[in-house]
């Protein structure tokens, strides 16, 4: 009876979150997205570029019990697949397509984009191009609506060598 109770436990709470897993085929391309609960739809962003959406899993979660949290792995990273990765398809604007594609997937009128750092940036770029299915805006140590900004600003310059050795490491480590 005990464990007839636990598993019916079990059943019930993992129904609130709801995750479910999607593999988008995008024609060479496909998008991986994972959603969480149910309700007003909000769509998160990681940081990278390059990076998967893995570290977000917990904020999804924590989302999911009272809204339909996405998170996605961007083009090229984590379960996310292309044929080709090269300048010509690595653009703000195929990264904003991606998103649509996403939106028209699940249906979704309108929602609320959530951005970390490079994240940031491309949700602010995404409601720039799309404010008709915007509903809200939230940026999390986020850059400009575009890159312009790195080719002026050089990060690593008064940095000690010890730290810019940690940098490298971590940044090795992250590539890996």
């Amino acid at each position: 009876m005990r464990i007839l109770i636990v598993l019916l436990s079990l059943l019930i709470s993992s129904g609130l979150l709801a995750q479910e897993e999607h593999y988008i085929q995008d024609g060479e391309n496909i998008i991986h997205l994972t959603t969480y609960g149910a309700g007003e739809p909000i769509l998160i962003i990681n940081g990278g570029p390059g990076m998967s959406s893995e570290g977000f899993r917990p904020l999804a979660e924590k989302l999911g019990k009272n809204n339909l949290a996405i998170i996605y792995d961007q083009r090229g990273t984590g379960e996310s697949k292309m044929e080709n990765i090269d300048a010509s398809t690595m653009t703000m604007d195929k990264m904003l397509e991606d998103i649509e594609t996403i939106r028209e997937f699940l249906k979704i009128d309108n929602w609320v984009i959530l951005g970390h750092s490079f994240g940031g940036m491309l949700a602010s770029h995404y409601a720039a191009n799309y404010p008709e299915y915007t509903k809200g805006l939230i940026l999390s140590s986020s850059g400009g609506i575009d890159l312009e900004l790195f080719s002026t600003l050089n990060i690593t310059a008064r940095l000690s060598d010890e730290n810019r050795d940690s940098l490298n490491y971590w940044n090795r480590k992250i590539a890996r």
